[in-house]
């Protein structure tokens, strides 16, 4: 028996021949197989019997009242399998690729995203996608999460912690946390300062819309066991900035952000015993669109090859203890 793949590239068997010859395998009857494929009996007995003449080999006993595989019919039916799966494959990644010529990605973006990497994701994803259409939109501390629920974004740049089975984070990197301070607050002139100096402070919150994990975290919640004592409640980071150069307020931020949001008559402070904070991509929970999943891997691989772009930041796996995991 010549081999399937010869007898393909020769172009003597056609991928039909192939269903129709697995069909029969699968039923081990002319007029079930037959009906299975819209075809007449007749016709479907003529193609098996082509089949069996350009292999050059019997794949199929029909001495007796029923039909049989042969040795050789089952080593074929293995291979034709195979072949007919890949080019149902191949079809599916055809037409996917095919979609992304009119596919629009919408990217959410919370404030300072993924530091300086930002942009060598985004660069990154439009040359190897240059047909899928970039959306940016940006996002607030109320609407991070629901933007990518409701589908308003397809993926996002957030910082865990994040509870909430809906949407899926995937890490990319952990940096140190620092602390805002008016000028004239009275650790402004310190070098740094330890979480225990903030614990007792008055703290720019979230608005009780946000997410509660996440809000809680910014003021040190999950290490004092309680709320904070609140100076102020905000939507979005400027206010924040805000709040603090003016009301004397204080509030945390992860290390890219104190490169991107600066108000005057307020000073940024490293804490020295502080968590990271984890910067990650969100996307929908379950199966992703191609173009989605695309850029939550550009993402992933940056930040494994580049992640010296964004100073200070670390792999997740070398945080200190207690680092959010992207969850």
């Amino acid at each position: 028996m010549r081999g399937i793949q010869a007898i393909l590239e020769g172009d003597r068997v056609e991928l039909r021949q192939l269903e129709y010859a697995v069909a029969l395998a699968e039923t081990l009857h002319f007029g079930q197989a037959s009906a299975k494929l819209y075809i007449a009996q007749s016709a479907f007995s003529a193609q098996i019997a082509r089949l069996e003449k350009e292999v050059g080999a019997q794949l199929f006993d029909r001495s007796s009242n029923r039909v049989a595989i042969t040795a050789a019919g089952e080593l074929f039916i293995s291979r034709a399998q195979e072949i007919l799966n890949q080019v149902q494959e191949a079809s599916r990644d055809a037409a996917s690729l095919h979609s992304l010529r009119t596919r629009q990605l919408k990217v959410g973006i919370f404030h300072e995203a993924a530091g300086e990497l930002t942009p060598l994701i985004v660069h990154a994803y439009q040359k190897s996608y240059p047909d899928v259409e970039l959306v940016f939109h940006e996002l607030n501390m109320i609407d991070q999460i629901d933007a990518i629920v409701d589908g308003v974004v397809d993926v996002a740049f957030l910082r865990a912690p994040v509870n909430d089975r809906r949407i899926r984070l995937t890490a990319l990197f952990a940096e140190p946390r620092f602390v805002g301070l008016s000028m004239h607050h009275h650790l402004a002139r310190c070098d740094a300062v330890t979480m225990e100096d903030l614990m007792d402070e008055s703290f720019v919150l979230a608005s009780p819309q946000a997410p509660s994990l996440w809000r809680g975290y910014w003021a040190f919640d999950d290490v004092r066991g309680g709320p904070s004592r609140v100076a102020t409640t905000v939507d979005r980071v400027w206010e924040s900035v805000t709040a603090i150069a003016y009301h004397n307020a204080v509030d945390t931020f992860p290390g890219s952000a104190t490169r991107t949001h600066h108000a005057p008559g307020m000073v940024y402070l490293p804490i020295k015993d502080s968590t990271y904070s984890t910067s990650a991509i969100a996307v929908r929970s379950g199966k992703l669109p191609l173009h989605v999943a695309a850029f939550e891997k550009v993402a992933t691989d940056l930040a494994r090859t580049s992640l010296s772009a964004v100073p200070g930041a670390v792999p997740l796996t070398e945080a200190p203890q207690g680092t959010p995991p992207a969850v």
